[in-house]
């Protein structure tokens, strides 16, 4: 016969019995929940590092591909070089043959462009694209030069470094003629001008070109002017009307005088 105290006993057991069942079915569904989200979260990231993979595969195939076209391109620069040297070549030949014929405007400062030029294309190891620019810019100098009025500082045509010879004789006479700036350098008590940088600043006067139509040569005191004439390949002293139009064009060309219409000694070949 079971008491009532045995009763509550047994009643205490059983409860105690379905709380821990119920717990420990929480703590099971618990640690499903858990596992759940880990495998999701694996799964997660085995996607981004799949796609991550993906992108640096197709970022290695770019590169392949321009790996392969610069093999391509440097396979083929020694073709490019075979084809390019002989090209300038005829550029430099077609081109002084032209400054050959040509008015001899600045021609000390064109040959000499050119003689460089010659001399790097003997050279076995110089780089072809500095030969190529070089050209490229001889045709870009004489192309402007052929369309521009220019003037600028030189010796006599005929006689060249009488002014200089003048100065060296008479520092005072008037075909010296010294500036302001050259006599503030010398001494005192000079009596010839010494310094190298200070004779390569007297010159004797002024050419000025008018593109390849004409070339002419201005004294420094306007005394007197030379003209090239083409068809005889030599130096024309100019008239009396011709210097006085190429006194105002000089002014002009050296940005003494405001711009005008200027005329020029242009010889027109039938």
């Amino acid at each position: 016969m079971v008491t009532i105290k045995a009763a509550r006993k047994l009643f205490k057991l059983s409860a105690l019995t379905t709380l821990l069942v119920g717990s420990s079915a929480l703590v099971a569904v618990a640690q499903d929940n858990t596992l759940e989200e880990t495998y999701a979260n694996l799964l997660q990231q085995i996607a981004n590092k799949q796609v991550a993979i993906d992108q640096k595969q197709l970022y290695l195939k770019t590169q392949e591909d321009q790996i392969a076209s610069l093999r391509e391109q440097l396979a083929s620069v020694e073709d490019l070089k075979a084809s390019v040297k002989p090209l300038v070549v005829k550029m430099a030949a077609d081109v002084e043959k032209e400054m050959n014929k040509d008015v001899p405007f600045n021609a000390s400062e064109r040959f000499d462009r050119l003689a460089k030029l010659k001399e790097d294309l003997a050279k076995p190891d110089a780089p072809i694209a500095s030969l190529f620019r070089q050209a490229m810019n001889i045709y870009d100098i004489e192309v402007v030069a052929g369309a521009s009025i220019a003037s600028y500082n030189g010796e006599h045509p005929k006689t060249p470094g009488v002014r200089l010879k003048a100065c060296d004789e008479d520092l005072n006479s008037k075909a010296c003629d010294l500036s302001k700036e050259i006599r503030d350098a010398l001494p005192e008590d000079a009596t010839r001008i010494e310094s190298d940088t200070l004779r390569d600043n007297v010159y004797d006067g002024y050419y000025l070109h008018f593109g390849r139509l004409a070339l002419i040569y201005l004294q420094f005191d306007s005394s007197e002017g030379w003209r090239w004439d083409q068809s005889q390949g030599d130096w024309v002293q100019m008239s009396a009307s011709d210097l006085l139009n190429a006194r105002r064009a000089v002014r002009i060309a050296r940005g003494e005088s405001a711009p005008d219409v200027v005329l020029g000694p242009v010889e027109i070949s039938g």
